[in-house]
C-alpha cells in the first residue's frame, strides 16, 4: 500500500526542511509521497521547497495565503497513494508517531486519529478542542476525544468522496463530521505532542474554533 503525506506549510521557514527530513527517515523503505503545499508564504518557505530535490516528493503553491483546508484539497488533486496522511510543517507533531499510525492502519485497513494527551499548549487552546470535541460527539453520536489533531490516515477514496470545501482550520471539523455522518468507525491512537508558541509561529485561534463548530453543525443538519 502506498501513502500520500501532504505537508501544507504557510511561512513556516525554520522546521520545513527539518520535517521533511524526519518524513523521510520515519518512511525509508515504505511506498509513500510527499505533497508539499506552499500556501502563499512570504518568507523562505518557496525557495525551500523549490530546492528540495527527491523523487518521493512533488509540490502546490498558491500565490496568496488560503489556508490549511484550500492546502489539503489542493494537495488532494495530486495524491496518488491508497491512503492519506497529514503532517504539519512545525515540531508539534514528530513523523515517528506518523509511522507507528502507518503500521497500524497497514495490519488493520482502518481509518486512524493521532489522540494528543490533552494536557500540552495553552488551556485556552485545549479547553477550545475539548468544546469543539464534545459537540462533535454529542452531534453525530460518537466518541472521539481529539477531532482536531493533524494526524490522521484515511482512505484516498474516502477523502475523495467527502467533497471537501472548507479553506482554513475548520476543514478539521469537516474531515470528521462527513467521516462519522458515513457511520464509518475511526481509531484513536494516542501520540506525543510538543506544542509551540504563538511567537513561534502557532496560527490557530478562537475564530477557528467557532468556525468549526459551525462547519459540524452544517454538515449534521444540511
Amino acid at each position: 500500500m502506498k501513502l500520500s503525506i501532504i505537508i501544507p506549510a504557510h511561512n513556516e521557514e525554520k522546521t520545513l526542511e527539518q520535517v521533511v527530513l524526519g518524513v523521510e527517515q520515519a518512511f525509508k523503505g515504505e511506498d509513500y509521497e510527499i505533497i508539499l503545499v506552499n500556501d502563499g508564504s512570504t518568507d523562505e518557505t518557496y525557495n525551500i521547497i523549490s530546492r528540495i530535490k527527491d523523487p518521493h516528493i512533488r509540490t502546490v503553491h498558491h500565490e496568496k495565503n488560503y489556508g490549511k483546508g484550500r492546502s489539503i484539497r489542493s494537495a488532494l488533486e495530486k495524491t496518488r497513494g491508497d491512503y492519506v496522511a497529514i503532517q504539519d510543517a512545525d515540531l508539534e507533531y514528530d513523523p515517528k508517531n506518523l509511522y507507528e499510525l502507518w503500521k497500524i492502519v497497514k495490519n488493520k485497513k482502518v481509518v486512524i486519529y493521532g489522540k494528543r494527551s490533552g494536557k500540552d499548549g495553552y488551556i485556552l487552546n485545549r479547553i477550545g478542542n475539548k468544546v469543539l470535541s464534545l459537540t462533535c460527539n454529542i452531534l453525530f453520536s460518537s466518541d472521539i476525544s481529539d477531532i482536531y489533531t493533524c494526524y490522521k490516515i484515511i482512505p484516498r477514496e474516502l477523502m475523495n468522496s467527502l467533497n471537501l470545501e472548507s479553506n482554513g482550520f475548520e476543514i478539521e471539523a469537516e474531515i470528521i463530521a462527513k467521516i462519522l455522518k458515513k457511520k464509518i468507525d475511526i481509531e484513536e491512537i494516542s501520540i506525543q505532542y510538543m506544542p509551540r508558541s504563538f511567537e513561534e509561529g502557532k496560527h490557530i485561534n478562537w475564530k477557528d474554533g467557532y468556525k468549526g463548530i459551525v462547519k459540524l453543525m452544517k454538515v449534521r443538519f444540511f
